[in-house]
């Protein structure tokens, strides 16, 4: 069975609640250890609800919007409060917020009920086997379910999808891309494409020899566009738009016009607006214009195609976004 207790559980932004979910997991991973099967089946099941309701409290204002939204018998809206497990998944599922976990519907719902066996008249009553296939079961779903949900990172309803790395998304709400053990460290995708007017604009903290590249027309880690910032005033590395044709691997396709290196917190928003053709990318106010190799000044929005996803990651060293608004 998996080591549990070193789950990454950087989607809760609430650090509390996460602090109390990685403190159960731990003790998930003893109790498991010493065959005390119901203990880990009640452990398992209440990570589970307690990792649900808050997916659900980010997501909220959809939930209530759809459709699908369960009521009362009186016709009215069930409160979000009292939404089931069961319902909170369907939900979820419904708006494209998280993808299927195998066999979760019956899994979950032949272990919801094990929380009474706290009382051991009940358990007398139900006569419900607590053996050790049952413990690996309801572990092995949390496991599933924390390995699928910890692809994210969410920012407001905005939904991110880790490349690479351990990007970590805290309670001020600042984006840290940490270093990892690959070149594109903490990369992050935009789990939606971009087919309509987009705007992304941060306040971005290179620190010192921080390189931070947004990236779109993504179609996977080997096939992208990006636009670089490199702090480190270096000839080679100039602020500039790349092509990346394998991973790992890119080039320069143009340099910014008279840019040098940023210093301290940069301002930065991207626009793109397909309808009038146009794609800005502004750094403290000012919009950058980019030269061809080949000559000449290069149409950033001739570089971008519809329907692709954009995203961003960093070099060298760590860097931090705040102050996130994505339209």
């Amino acid at each position: 069975m998996p080591e549990i207790a070193r789950k990454t559980l950087d989607f809760i932004d609430d650090k509390d609640l996460q602090v109390v979910i990685e403190q159960r997991l731990d003790e998930l991973e003893k109790v498991f250890s010493v065959n005390a099967n119901l203990s880990t089946i009640i452990l398992s099941i209440s990570c589970i609800e307690g990792i649900f309701k808050h997916i659900a409290s980010i997501f909220r204002s959809a939930i209530l919007a759809s459709p699908d939204y369960p009521k009362k018998t009186d016709g009215h809206k069930k409160d979000f409060a009292n939404l089931t497990i069961e319902e909170i998944y369907k939900l979820l599922l419904e708006r494209d917020i998280l993808q299927r976990i195998e066999n979760f519907d019956q899994i979950y719902a032949l272990f919801r009920n094990y929380r009474n066996f706290i009382h051991p008249k009940r358990q007398k009553k139900e006569l419900w086997p607590v053996g050790l296939g049952q413990a690996q079961m309801a572990i092995g779903l949390l496991n599933a379910t924390i390995d699928q949900i910890s692809k994210y990172i969410f920012i407001g309803p905005e939904i991110l999808e880790r490349v690479t790395g351990r990007p970590r998304f805290d309670l001020s709400k600042v984006l840290h891309l940490d270093k990892a053990d690959t070149r594109t460290h903490s990369f992050l995708i935009l789990k939606r494409k971009i087919d309509s007017d987009f705007s992304l604009s941060f306040d971005l903290d290179l620190g010192e020899n921080g390189i931070f590249n947004f990236v779109f027309n993504y179609v996977d880690d080997s096939n992208f566009k990006m636009l670089r910032l490199d702090n480190r005033d270096l000839k080679r590395t100039p602020n500039a738009l790349l092509y990346s044709k394998q991973r790992f691997h890119w080039h320069i396709v143009a340099e910014a016009v008279d840019k040098q290196p940023p210093e301290g917190l940069i301002g930065l928003n991207i626009q793109i607006h397909p309808d009038k053709k146009q794609f800005l990318f502004t750094v403290n106010g000012d919009d950058y214009k980019f030269l061809k190799r080949t000559g000449g000044e290069l149409d950033l929005y001739h570089e971008f195609r519809k329907g692709l996803k954009v995203g961003w990651f960093n070099e060298e060293g760590p860097v931090k976004l705040s102050s996130i608004q994505i339209s």
